[in-house]
């Protein structure tokens, strides 16, 4: 997860040379089975998304539900449904915006001006800089709006050292934000109007050649449907309303009641 995580191509080749000198088999399953871009080190710098999942389609399949369990035209209907009412939402939500950029691109500029202070900027001109933090440093410039680290180039955000170096000339945040993340481009997105349809029952009937479903073989064993979690994905876990403690049930609870729980405090399970 290190080397799929990472913006920097030194750090992904070093990571891959610590797996090979575990197990070099691995990086040559690697090689000859996931050869695509899996990783943030050689994403582009032209969508500014460094999103990545191990499965996109699993994404796809919590949002249909149980939809994807219907026949192909109903599923499909179903989809249009859902996409004409996701795009009247997003029009009817960013009406109530204010200013110029998106709030997930306000909130992330929220986050990593904090704690600014700890990092050591050496100017060079007056867009061109050397940030330095706890032995590290990063070059950063302006103009090109590129960092060292690559994540401003790759998620069109500025990154913690970009951060620093616009506090210490007192510039404006939002000149450094890519265009993708303003409310304008984001109106753009959702302008589709999708036409309303009527039932199947309105429908015109052709004549013509029926389609029939190809032949499938079911395969052994229960189908999967739960989705498969990424290793750093944070578990939920379950706090026993009795005791207080972590890991069991109430009514298999041995341990003494708390005496410092509320007995109106309710479980943290779904």
């Amino acid at each position: 997860m290190g080397a799929a995580k990472t913006y920097r191509l030194t750090k992904y080749d070093r990571l891959l040379k610590e797996i090979g000198d575990v197990r070099q088999d691995a990086i040559t399953y690697l090689n000859e089975n996931h050869n695509k871009i899996w990783s943030r080190s050689k994403f582009g710098t032209t969508s500014k998304w460094d999103y990545i999942t191990n499965n996109i389609s699993e994404t796809f399949n919590s949002w249909i539900g149980a939809l994807r369990y219907q026949p192909v035209l109903d599923l499909l209907d179903a989809i249009r449904e859902k996409i004409m009412k996701r795009f009247d939402k997003k029009r009817r939500v960013v009406k109530n915006w204010n200013g110029s950029l998106v709030p997930i691109a306000k909130n992330y500029l929220n986050s990593i001006s904090k704690n600014l202070g700890e990092y050591e900027v050496c100017r060079s001109s007056n867009t061109q800089a050397e940030v330095k933090c706890k032995g590290r440093r990063w070059e950063v410039s302006l103009d090109e709006r590129k960092c060292s680290c690559r994540v401003w180039q790759v998620k069109g955000l500025p990154c913690v050292h970009v951060a620093a170096f616009i506090a210490f000339i007192r510039d404006d945040w939002e000149k450094y934000v890519d265009p993708y993340f303003s409310i304008e481009k984001y109106k753009e997105a959702y302008a589709l109007e999708l036409a309303p349809m009527p039932s199947k029952d309105q429908w015109m009937e052709k004549d013509g050649e029926k389609i029939y479903p190809p032949i499938i073989r079911r395969p052994a064993g229960r189908p999967k449907k739960n989705r498969i979690k990424p290793s750093d994905e944070s578990k939920r876990r379950h706090k026993c309303p009795r005791c207080g403690k972590f890991g069991h049930r109430e009514k298999t609870c041995k341990n003494p009641a708390s005496q410092d729980l509320d007995p109106n405090e309710t479980s943290t399970s779904k």
